[in-house]
């Protein structure tokens, strides 16, 4: 327990860089080398820490090779483990514009985890209860799961064109389970949902009071698939998910947006990009935007992801 505590406190002061692979993994050799102030320095979860070959990032790159992009995205985080290094980042790289990406479908649970005997297991309440306390316990459990099969199997299912409720992502199985409602309660900050918001905004307001008020943020506000077309809704509702208003969750305006944009407004600085409306318009049954059985952002996403942030973010050496 003594050994759990340092380490936590160790991790929450980012002592060393505990995500230096993944933002190996996610650079060039040349961007790594790079000492002078970035353009844009990018934080974000799995939305922006994809495969070079289908990442939006890598697409904003090749159409801007005038600019630096240097992304320190990290799979499966929140704003709260974001917050143990972005100012160390940030005083780092000397960013002259910073993209955060929000995730609608899990930001509020990674800020407090949802709870439920009933039909998940000891284990995974016990875990997913204590990394609500102890970032580094999540983290150490993100690392693992680099050596469990798991992540092979969620490659070859994503794989798979046609949706099937048994391939589908576990993680989302998991909080439907849990909480059949979660997707709607998040989106309108319904029922305890509301609590979980209140603590994120708290967060956001600790990142963004760590940035000047010169240097522009732009929150990229990426949905989750069931926002954006009635098929992906159905086949949410298809593993158990409660909706009380289809409508209401594909609202371009969502509470949890709109929310956001009101206590967030004190800082100047910040600008909300929402592609919901662009994503509701490009998806089609010929042209997918998510994958079949995971809830990220196939290629066709991340192209129509990269064309908005392209229309809606000054990409010019002159802006600087």
């Amino acid at each position: 327990m003594i050994t759990l505590l340092i380490f936590e406190v160790c991790f929450r002061l980012s002592v060393i860089d505990f995500y230096r692979l993944e933002a190996e993994a996610l650079n060039t050799s040349e961007n790594l080398k790079v000492e002078n102030a970035v353009d844009y320095l990018v934080f974000g979860d799995s939305f922006s820490a994809t495969s070079s070959e289908i990442n939006y990032i890598d697409m904003l790159r090749k159409r801007n090779p005038e600019l630096s992009f240097f992304n320190v995205s990290v799979p499966g985080i929140g704003i709260r483990e974001v917050n143990t290094f972005a100012a160390t980042k940030i005083r780092k790289h000397k960013p002259k514009a910073i993209i955060y990406q929000i995730y609608v479908g899990n930001d509020l649970i990674d800020v407090n985890h949802l709870w439920c005997f009933e039909n998940v297991s000891l284990f995974r309440n016990m875990y997913w209860e204590t990394s609500d306390y102890l970032l580094g316990v999540k983290y150490l459990n993100q690392k693992s799961t680099l050596l469990k099969p798991r992540e092979s199997l969620r490659a070859v299912t994503m794989a798979i064109d046609q949706f099937k409720p048994e391939y589908y992502n576990i993680r989302t199985r998991q909080y439907l389970n849990c909480n059949p409602s979660y997707l709607d309660h998040t989106v309108r900050l319904k029922a305890n949902f509301k609590e979980r918001y209140k603590a994120w905004i708290g967060h956001m307001n600790v990142f963004l009071e760590s940035i000047p008020n010169d240097i522009p943020v732009y929150l990229v506000w990426v949905p989750h698939c069931g926002q954006v077309n009635q098929s992906y809704l159905e086949n949410m509702k298809s593993m158990g998910a409660i909706f009380s208003d289809d409508h209401a969750l594909s609202m371009i305006n969502y509470p949890f947006l709109e929310g956001a944009k009101q206590d967030l407004s004190v800082f100047s600085n910040v600008k909300h990009l929402n592609p919901l409306g662009k994503l509701q318009e490009k998806n089609t049954p010929s042209y997918p935007l998510y994958f079949a059985n995971d809830p990220h952002f196939n290629k066709n996403g991340n192209v129509v992801l990269s064309d908005f942030l392209q229309n809606h973010i000054p990409f010019s050496k002159k802006t600087f």
